[in-house]
């Protein structure tokens, strides 16, 4: 069998080694008995001892294996069963003393007889997204599956833009084997818009000579995959080329144009919240002190609200608050913009409106809202209390608008409630 500390210590191994040691992931190598072989500075980092202090070693040195079954079971799967495992472990690092979770991939080594020899692994501290995750599934219980499956798609090119090597996993991207793609131009596997694409950033990390850490899009099949890829400019022979490592981060893409939607929307109607409607007003108070442009101001309040969740219960009471809420935004235009800003109090920001054009939606929503609402079998009479102003001259800031239109609703109820009144 064909020593494995002699293929590690090759020289093109031992130039994937320089290049791992610049990648944001743990990369590694075992042999049969589970010793190391080889770490790269990551691994190193981790592990807080040089990698002479680590080659030899096996895992019960460096993690807590009471703790961290999941590197047994999978090193036993890759070496016994000669098949790639890409799994989720969650390993308690002595060194750090902290439980930290990966994303890896472990592939079993080969001497060139084909007998297995040992296993190289490739890991991503994936603690942080797993902690999302289940922010996420806990908070709003939206998501339900967030990367099972993360896996580096890797390849090498050079400066002609040809392929030198891709793994398995860009093969399988492009439809093609292996053979079909080495020593292929981008460009004549590619869709000419992807090819140029990529092509920017691979020519900056040679021509630059430096790392180049980018995202990346690809279009596959009317479907739209984001990828972060780390570029590491390489000379061979003299000649200059790349090694690509990419990761499918769609799932993460779409999870914070989530965060970003939950961010700004209330949970119980579907429409703006508070925050959400602070910042756009504060957008509009910039826009009429700039203008002069017409901006109205209304509040709405449910009367007797209370009295709604103790004679129905609270499921009904939000039942009501819905159906306001629909009933509200069929008479409002587009261009307002409609928030619920506190338990049963909504805001509504009317542009390029003055006072008196706002007088006249607060009332035809009044008028609305006091007809019957239906929540289920019951048939609840309701009624809200609007307070009205527009942006002036002697504002100083939108508190002094907010403040205004506050006062004006305290008087609404204070007139008896299911009216408007608007202030200057």
């Amino acid at each position: 069998m064909e020593n494995i500390q002699n293929i590690v210590t090759s020289e093109p191994m031992s130039l994937m080694s320089n290049i791992c040691d610049n990648l944001g992931a743990y990369i590694f190598v075992k042999d049969m008995q589970g010793k190391y072989i080889y770490a790269n500075d990551k691994v190193e980092a981790l592990f807080g001892c040089s990698k002479d202090d680590i080659v030899g070693k096996d895992d019960s040195v460096f993690f807590d294996l009471s703790m961290s079954q999941q590197i047994i079971e999978n090193d036993r799967k890759v070496l016994s069963g000669k098949q790639q495992i890409a799994s989720e472990e969650t390993n308690f690092v002595r060194h750090t003393s902290e439980q930290r979770v990966y994303r890896i991939i472990k592939t079993p080594l080969f001497d060139k007889q084909k007998n297995i020899i040992g296993l190289v692994g490739v890991a991503h501290d994936i603690t942080e997204e797993k902690r999302l995750r289940e922010q996420v599934e806990e908070q709003k219980q939206l998501l339900s599956v967030i990367l099972d499956n993360v896996e580096a798609y890797v390849y090498m090119k050079d400066e002609e833009r040809r392929y030198l090597y891709v793994n398995s996993k860009v093969a399988n991207l492009f439809g093609l084997d292996s053979d079909q793609i080495i020593g292929q131009k981008e460009q004549d596997i590619l869709p000419k818009d992807t090819a140029e694409h990529f092509h920017a950033s691979d020519s900056k990390a040679i021509t630059e000579q430096q790392v180049q850490r980018v995202e990346e899009v690809m279009v596959d099949n009317g479907e739209t995959q984001h990828y972060l890829s780390v570029k590491v400019p390489v000379t061979m022979a003299g000649k200059r080329s790349l090694i690509g490592f990419s990761t499918d981060v769609t799932e993460i893409f779409k999870l914070k144009e989530e965060f970003k939607r939950l961010a700004n929307t209330d949970d119980l109607t579907g429409i703006y919240n508070r925050r959400y409607f602070l910042k756009e007003a504060e957008k509009a108070f910039s826009i009429f002190k700039r203008q002069n442009t017409c901006f109205s101001l209304l509040t709405l309040d449910v009367d007797f609200f209370k009295n709604i969740n103790d004679q129905f219960g609270h499921p009904i009471g939000d039942e009501v608050l819905q159906n306001l809420t629909s009933t509200v935004q069929d008479l409002l235009r587009e261009e307002y913009t409609f928030a619920r800003i506190g338990g049963e109090e909504f805001a509504i920001l009317l542009p390029y409106t003055d006072i008196n054009a706002g007088g006249y939606v607060a009332e035809r929503l009044r008028n609305k809202v006091a007809s019957s609402l239906l929540c289920g079998a019951k048939k609840i009479q309701l009624t809200v209390s609007i307070g009205l102003t527009e942006f002036n001259c002697e504002d100083t800031s939108f508190d002094d608008v907010f403040s205004r239109v506050d006062r004006a609703l305290y008087q609404a109820k204070d007139s008896g409630r299911n009216c408007v009144i608007s202030l200057n």
